[in-house]
């Protein structure tokens, strides 16, 4: 395979090259890893390094597969090969697989979000104390986690994220993911510690129309979503049990022709039972494919609205260290001035003093910068998430119809098939068949 780009893609990338930040993120990640597999270079990181000089974003090709069950029934696990193929000079290798759990794509989702305050983190597919091991569960929840994975490393924030590296390539991860708790513990004092900061400070007060509008929108479609879940489950579930009857009904069929009613019409019975048998796996793969499109993208959407919930409290947290920032600067300046109105400030120390002041501004400076940001780039994510929904439910809901519709002409043949079959054994049928056709044509002539 080539090192470079799809010539399509590379052009229509390295317009962007003096385009802003937001611009990318305004570009649906899904057309993005829909190319990767064309556009990703087996040959190394160096062998792109001068087009991704000119601003192209590097790509990702990331599969989950080989699901295992690791330990006994109470306290087992799946683990799965996490295959990945990259273009990115942040990685020694362009082809590389790890052993990874369901626990550690949740601490990946957790550690995105905090570290990335006004990203909308894709969200991994939810916890579930039952079933766990269930051939359908784990393949579902295979698939939810290979997109997810995939929409996290093509994303133009979150793919240069040091812990997204740490977790595609690690061979220690056991051992590299407790030091890096430490380290976050450390750095930021835990979750515990921002949720503490956010409840205990100044209240904060929306002064943006916008976000409330937002807020609105993703409560109304939540609803919605949660409600199309419950639809698309009832709907399932019925043609399984259809399925399941269908099949009872092709067995009783086949118990027919079996009894003494004549060689000819238990031929006939027989050939129906092929085809009610037909109806039922067709009817079976129908269900199962309501779960894998259209249910499996609108309960991702239902879960994705939390992750934007969460960018939103990451703006409210950067705002809260913005105010803290601000008051410590207030703190130094009127320590500054009570010592210098009652002369304890020596002149060899006033300079010490000023740049303490100089310093704490600054941090302020930057925390509302870090809050500008936050609120800018949450705009930009809400601008992607829309893009990505309407192209995601696209999607899904072609592939379901375009299998719901090859399926029904499978059948419909079917049936056709057997009807030609009945008629061969019935003396004079294709003569009659024949006339009854051609007679409303002679009537109209």
């Amino acid at each position: 395979m080539q090192a470079s780009f799809v010539n399509q893609q590379s052009s229509s990338v390295s317009k962007e090259d003096n385009a802003d930040d937001d611009d990318d993120d305004d570009r649906p990640i899904l057309q993005t890893i829909r190319s990767a597999d064309r556009a990703v270079s087996t040959s190394g990181p160096a062998g792109v390094a001068s087009k991704l000089g000119k601003g192209i974003q590097p790509l990702f090709v990331i599969s989950v597969e080989d699901p295992q069950k690791v330990g006994d029934p109470i306290r087992g696990y799946t683990m799965y090969t996490v295959h990945t193929r990259t273009t990115s000079p942040m990685f020694s290798k362009p082809l590389f697989s790890v052993l990874r759990r369901y626990s550690d794509f949740l601490w990946l989702y957790e550690t995105l979000s905090d570290n990335n305050p006004g990203v909308v983190v894709p969200p991994v597919p939810e916890k579930s104390p039952f079933n766990r091991f269930d051939e359908n569960f784990v393949q579902q929840r295979r698939q939810a986690l290979e997109k997810c994975i995939n929409k996290i490393a093509n994303h133009a924030v979150l793919g240069k994220d040091p812990d997204l590296k740490l977790f595609l390539e690690s061979d220690t991860f056991a051992l590299d993911i407790k030091h890096r708790k430490a380290e976050i513990a450390h750095e930021r004092g835990g979750l515990i510690a921002s949720i503490g900061q956010t409840l205990t400070g100044p209240r904060f007060y929306e002064t943006d129309e916008w976000f409330d509008r937002q807020k609105a929108y993703l409560d109304s479609l939540e609803s919605q979503l949660r409600g199309l879940v419950k639809a698309i489950d009832a709907v399932a579930k019925q043609r399984a049990e259809m399925s399941a009857a269908t099949g009872e009904f092709a067995q009783t069929i086949s118990d027919l022709a079996a009894s003494d009613v004549g060689k000819q019409l238990s031929h006939s019975l027989l050939a129906m039972a092929d085809v009610e048998r037909k109806a039922q796996d067709l009817q079976s793969t129908q269900a199962n494919q309501d779960v894998s499109t259209v249910l499996s993208t609108v309960d991702e959407y239902a879960r994705m609205i939390n992750s934007v919930r969460l960018a939103f409290a990451s703006r409210v947290r950067t705002y809260h260290s913005w105010q803290n920032a601000e008051n410590e600067v207030r703190r130094v300046k009127q320590n500054h001035e009570k010592n210098r109105a009652q002369g304890r400030i020596p002149a060899d120390r006033l300079g010490h003093s000023l740049s303490l002041i100089a310093d704490a501004e600054r941090r302020a400076l930057d925390a509302k910068q870090d809050f500008e940001k936050a609120s800018k780039l949450i705009k930009s994510e809400m601008t992607r998430f829309e893009q990505e929904r309407i192209e995601d439910f696209k999607n899904s809901l072609q592939e379901f119809l375009e299998g719901m519709i090859s399926r029904q002409q499978e059948l419909i043949r079917s049936w056709e098939t057997y009807q030609q079959g009945l008629l061969k054994k019935v003396p004079g049928s294709g003569e009659r068949r024949r006339d009854s056709t051609a007679s409303p044509m002679a009537a109209q002539a």
